[in-house]
This record gives C-alpha cells, structure tokens and sequence, in this order.
C-alpha cells in the first residue's frame, strides 16, 4: 500500500544538542548547553550541525523575536496616540464650550442691561426678537 502522506522536510534544521533532542529537554544552545552541564555530561553535548548553521538559526529566532516585539511597540505607539488625541479632544471641547458659556452669560447680561436701562422700545425690539427666534448673542451683537 503507497505511502499517503508524503514525508517533508523539516522547516528548519534542528539547534540542540543530541543529548538534549533525545531526552526531549530545552537546550540554550551553548558549548557545553547548561542542560548537558547540569546532568555532569558536558562531554557528551554534541550538535548535529555545524556552529555556522546554529548561529545562522540563533540570529532569525532572535531577528523574529525583535520583529515581534517591534510590531507590538509600534501598536502601543499607535494606541497612545489615539489616546493622546481623544484627550486633546475632549480637552478642546472642554475648553470650546467654557467659551461658549462664558460668551452665553455676556450676551444674556447684555440683553438684560438693555431690558433693565433701556427704553420701552428697545426693551419691546428685544422681546420681538426672541420671539422671532434669534439667539441671545444675536440680539446682544444688535443691541450694541
């Protein structure tokens, strides 16, 4: 019966040491790895490819690992930066609507000045005004 599932080659070549890949353990990858060191068999760690080829291995996980973290820096750079802008915004509309309501509050004493000091017929002008809908700052601008 033929073989279904065609064997592949491996993505990558293996960076542990011998001892390491049999018993299965993480190996750092040193000469002797610190595993190998612990268990007093230092002789035995052994790779299975040339130094060349771990280091070359070595420096893409380490090129990954730095390309992962870059991405996730440049995505809280981007997250603060939204941040930072909804806080100028609200900032801005803070600072627009104490505006408003300080300009609101000179309009109305204005219109009050006049309804209070002024004469019958300014006062009815004003009253007709507000009737025919125009905003408190629009009389006050036309009253002065």
């Amino acid at each position: 019966m033929p073989d279904i599932h065609p064997q592949r080659p491996k993505s990558r070549p293996t960076a542990s040491c011998l001892p390491c890949r049999t018993r299965k353990v993480k190996c750092n990858r040193l000469t002797p790895c610190e595993a190998c060191v612990a268990r007093n068999i230092s002789h035995e760690c052994k790779y299975a490819v040339p130094d060349e080829d771990r280091q070359a291995i070595a420096q893409a996980e380490t090129i990954a690992d730095l390309r992962a973290k870059v991405n996730r820096l440049r995505s809280q750079l981007v997250q603060g930066q939204q941040r930072g802008r909804v806080q100028a915004l609200n900032l801005e509309v803070e600072v627009v609507e104490d505006q408003r309501e300080e300009d609101g509050l000179a309009d109305l004493e204005a219109v009050y000045g006049v309804l209070r000091g002024g004469s019958w017929e300014s006062a009815q002008q004003v009253v007709t005004r507000i009737r025919a809908g125009e905003s408190v700052g629009q009389i006050a601008r036309g009253v002065y």
